[in-house]
């Protein structure tokens, strides 16, 4: 099996071998490690023409321990007295070292700061603002934080997590420590590497859009069937019903994130739908889920169904059940739906929850947030779509209104999330890191504008995007991407006529393009042959901005001005 790769660059405070050899044994990655000798930090992060940033690298790892590299907090360990005012600078000095070498990697990821050895604080000086260790690390971690989190593609890890995950006990090996300085164990490294790899394929758009859960026993404690609603247990003086509490909390917060929830349930619907209206304990209510099939078929059927009708493809999918045997039939079934094996004990369903990396974000959008009610809201379309035999009648009934606009801070987010996540209207399907990205718009010849839509049923968000890039009076079209759950309602050919008048209007005789064969992608080829465009046996084409226009229905459209270039940074 080919092994993805990935470049790192590791600049650590301590002894970072044993890091390096758990990256260099990962079976799924294969890393090409750039390293400095440990404790050379401020050398590499000060010097531009250091060896480690000849060539550009995915990530930069800079992992340091406070004690080492600010010699106000260093005072700390031998119970001095410290100037917290230095102490800032000096973190604040740190992080524009950080921010200087953002330029040489996609990503910087800076794991906040632990002692390379646990001290227990003096109980009445630990958080003292001039003596305490607990106090002082709390600040320090607080003032990096406030530094880097407006930096686009420096991002902090949570160490603290990987403690917790670890126990003290098994984060630190003070062995280690003195015979070779490598405060950590393995195990805690592992930890890291995990949160490492995760970040970096979510980065890329490989994330778990949708959870598909079971209910009885898995949503909430009982049978309904048997015992009712009343009798289920949930929430109230019961501590089985308050672990399925917080696990609904757990759920409802991915919800709230962007991640889809549906159901697939063997059971009668009228009763699993009122104990979700009636129970006064119950978090998650029907409105929560986008869809369900609550019946008695075949639950990989259901999950079939519901992943069509969603238009979603089932490697997006998660499914949470209970039932040993159901789960291993969907497994068998729908091999690309990710199944876990849920414990046995529901009193561990929410750290099981929390420890699941496959639905976590770089970065949460608006249209993440309201993504459960945009897909509600093309259920009602899809409804009235049915009232009428006419396309183009269904499209003026919708009184669909598009707003196309220049790329910017506020759609920058989800502009990158569209070009990384989206396959099947995808030209060239290109992913770019958010480094690149910012590049890539940054030039003067590129242009890059989102497409928003909205109609009487709501917005849908930001839907699509569009770019090219100018040279000598000829534009290339490099990305037509649109989310396919708005496909055929004639955006994809506004969006076409939008870039034959822009570049009418700016004197640029043609627009030349390349479709990219993938996998997926072949709606989009589908889209291009409906415009008769592609060249013959060719999978390049080239549109003349002339005046004829494309046939389309009765749209509201919002153009940005001529050729202007957004402010981005």
């Amino acid at each position: 099996m080919k092994k993805n790769k990935i470049s790192i660059n590791i600049i650590s405070s301590f002894n970072h071998s044993n890091l390096v050899s758990l990256l260099k044994n990962n079976k799924s990655y294969d890393f090409e490690i750039n390293e400095v000798n440990y404790n050379q930090v401020f050398q590499v992060l000060t010097n531009p023409k250091d060896k480690i940033w000849k060539k550009k690298s995915n990530i930069s790892l800079v992992w340091t321990t406070p004690e080492d590299i600010f010699p106000e907090f260093k005072k700390l360990i031998y119970n001095k007295k410290i100037n917290p005012d230095i102490l800032k600078e000096q973190v604040v000095s740190f992080c524009s070292y950080l921010k200087s070498i953002k330029k040489n990697s996609d990503f910087v990821l800076i794991p906040n700061w632990v002692l390379k050895q646990p001290i227990e604080s003096n109980i009445a000086l630990g958080y003292s603002k001039s003596r305490g260790l607990d106090y002082n690390l709390s600040f320090i971690n607080y003032i990096l934080s406030e530094e880097l989190n407006s930096e686009k593609n420096l991002h902090i890890l949570n160490t603290n997590k990987w403690v917790s995950n670890c126990g003290v006990k098994n984060t630190y090996n003070s062995k280690l420590w003195y015979l070779m300085k490598c405060p950590f164990s393995n195990d805690f490294f592992k930890e890291a590497i995990s949160d490492i790899l995760n970040f970096y394929k979510s980065s890329l758009g490989f994330i778990k859009k949708l959870l598909i859960l079971d209910l009885d026993d898995t949503v909430w404690g009982g049978i309904v069937g048997e015992v009712g609603w009343k009798k289920l247990r949930i929430g109230g003086h019961d501590y089985i019903g308050e672990a399925f509490h917080d696990f609904q909390t757990k759920i409802k917060s991915l919800k709230n994130h962007g991640i889809l929830l549906a159901v697939a349930s063997k059971n009668e619907e009228s009763n699993a739908t009122e104990a979700f209206s009636k129970h006064p304990e119950m978090v998650l209510t029907m409105d929560d889920f986008v869809t369900h099939r609550i019946n008695w078929d075949d639950k990989a059927k259901n999950i079939a169904e519901m992943v069509k009708e969603l238009n979603l493809g089932l490697q997006s999918v998660v499914f949470f059940d209970d039932s040993p045997f159901e789960r291993e039939r969907v497994r068998e079934i729908l091999p690309e739906v990710y199944v876990p094996d849920l414990p046995k004990d529901p009193t561990e369903y929410s750290n099981f929850l929390s420890k699941l990396r496959c639905f976590d974000l770089v970065h949460v959008t608006e249209e993440d947030k309201i993504r459960g009610d945009l897909y509600k809201s093309e259920f009602k379309r899809k409804k009235l779509k049915q009232n009428n035999k006419s396309l183009s009648k269904w499209i003026e009934t919708l009184g669909l209104e598009i707003i196309i606009e220049n790329i910017n801070n506020k759609n920058s987010p989800r502009a990158l999330q569209l070009l990384n996540k989206t396959n099947q209207m995808n030209l060239s399907t290109r992913r770019m890191t958010e480094n690149e990205f910012q590049k890539w718009i940054q030039k003067k010849t590129n242009y890059l504008w989102t497409v928003r839509a909205k109609d009487k049923f709501g917005d849908y968000g930001i839907i699509g995007i569009l770019s090219i890039s100018v040279k000598e009076k000829n534009a290339y079209l490099v990305d037509f991407v649109m989310s396919c759950r708005v496909v055929g309602r004639f955006i994809e050919e506004t969006i076409i006529q939008f870039l034959k008048d822009f570049c009418r209007k700016n004197n640029i005789k043609k627009i030349n393009g390349t479709y990219i064969k993938t996998q997926k992608n072949t709606l989009c080829y589908q889209f291009l042959q409906k415009l008769k465009i592609l060249k013959k046996d060719k999978n390049s084409f080239t549109l003349l901005p002339s005046k004829e226009k494309i046939n389309i229905p009765n749209i509201k459209i919002t153009k940005p001005k001529m050729l202007e270039k957004a402010n981005v940074s």
